[in-house]
């Protein structure tokens, strides 16, 4: 066991009610074995299609969630941050990994193999009630997402992202690109673009560049209500 590595998980669990109360009953023989690592910024990635034997948890900051096409594309599913695992589903039989895994900016993780990870789940109840909350609400939003895909328009998404993505003055959060919305949408960036032209000819929202504003709000819940 690292001395100096172990005394630093604990200062990060102490630290952190959330993270406490993962690892509250964890055994101490499998807590000695958990690693802490920090990824320089967009250093960590895990391939989709990939057998990854680690078991992570987001201790600070934020990684993707993709999907990668058989031509390369990328699409988006889910943005994890602090107290998020990574692997618990593919772990049980060493699958491979269903997406593809990627970090935004630098992160730091508390790593641990799949034997302790297995060990951990069947000597802690806390632990492996937490996995399966988890493993539900994620299949909760995944099936909900699904149903956003089937039952809304394409225009209804974006109108969608952008109230859910801009503040009281109508600035968007992040940078907006056909690029990251064809990503999120899962759709082609002409298609966005074609949205994204109606909402500017209707006055609805200013574009420059990358740069957002929305003009109008009550006209923009309107576009997201049409069919």
């Amino acid at each position: 066991m690292n001395q100096s590595n172990f005394l630093e998980v604990i200062s990060v669990l102490e630290a952190d009610s959330k993270l406490y109360d993962i690892f509250k009953h964890c055994p101490y023989e499998i807590l000695r074995e958990v690693r802490i690592k920090k990824y320089h910024k967009n250093a960590f990635l895990l391939e989709q299609n990939e057998v990854h034997n680690t078991f992570y948890l987001l201790v600070k900051g934020y990684v993707d969630v993709f999907v990668v096409s058989e031509q390369g594309k990328k699409y988006y599913l889910n943005t994890y941050s602090k107290g998020q695992f990574i692997g618990e589903l593919e772990m049980f039989e060493q699958k491979p990994y269903m997406s593809r895994i990627e970090s935004r900016g630098s992160v730091t993780m508390l790593e641990l193999s799949r034997e302790n990870y297995l060990k951990w789940l069947s000597h802690d109840c806390n632990f492996s009630q937490y996995v399966l909350k988890t493993l539900c609400n994620g299949t909760y939003v995944s099936m909900q997402k699904m149903g956003n895909n089937t039952l809304y328009t394409l225009k209804q998404r974006i109108c969608q992202f952008l109230i859910e993505n801009s503040n009281e003055n109508g600035t968007l959060h992040i940078p907006l690109s056909a690029e990251l919305l064809s990503t999120r949408m899962a759709v082609t960036a002409r298609s966005v673009n074609r949205v994204l032209k109606e909402l500017r000819d209707k006055k609805i929202l200013e574009m420059c560049g990358n740069h957002v504003v929305i003009q109008d709000y009550t006209r923009l819940f309107k576009e997201k209500e049409e069919k």
